[in-house]
């Protein structure tokens, strides 16, 4: 089965993305593998509720910056992921260990990048006094 509800993005297996089973219960049984469900679940239903509704310009600078934590975040947890693939190879091999750390490597290095390809964005919405969940600042009036 396919999951063809993210538009742009390539299609994903269905039994591969969705960890939750009916009854609640985690099919791989790790809080870790629970919290990423949960992550990808919660910016699904943000990129649906993007796409589906009418955003103003506060919620657009929000999921902007939204963009660059989640970015980053991402980036965060490759990297410490790569600190741990050592642990594959009593499993699969040391060849297969190398070549997923090379991968994961490469993807902190695209995750990284896209961070920085935001840091305009973020510039020109400061320059605009937005804060950082869009909304712009209360001025205090001159006496």
């Amino acid at each position: 089965m396919t999951d063809t509800r993210h538009d742009g993005a390539a299609p994903t297996d269905a039994a591969r993305t969705e960890v939750a089973r009916t009854d609640g219960t985690r099919i791989d049984g790790s809080r870790i593998g629970g919290a990423l469900a949960d992550a990808r679940r919660r910016l699904a239903d943000a990129a649906t509720a993007l796409r589906t509704g009418s955003p103003g310009a506060a919620e657009v600078s929000a999921v902007i910056t939204g963009t660059h934590e989640i970015a980053t975040t991402l980036a965060d947890l490759v990297q410490t992921l790569m600190d741990h693939t050592a642990t594959l190879a009593k499993q699969h091999g040391p060849q297969v260990s190398n070549e997923i750390h090379a991968d994961l490597r490469a993807l902190h290095g695209c995750l990284t990048t896209g961070a920085l390809l935001l840091a305009p964005a973020l510039d020109d919405l400061a320059g605009t006094g937005t804060n950082r969940d869009g909304t712009t600042p209360r001025r205090e009036e001159s006496r």
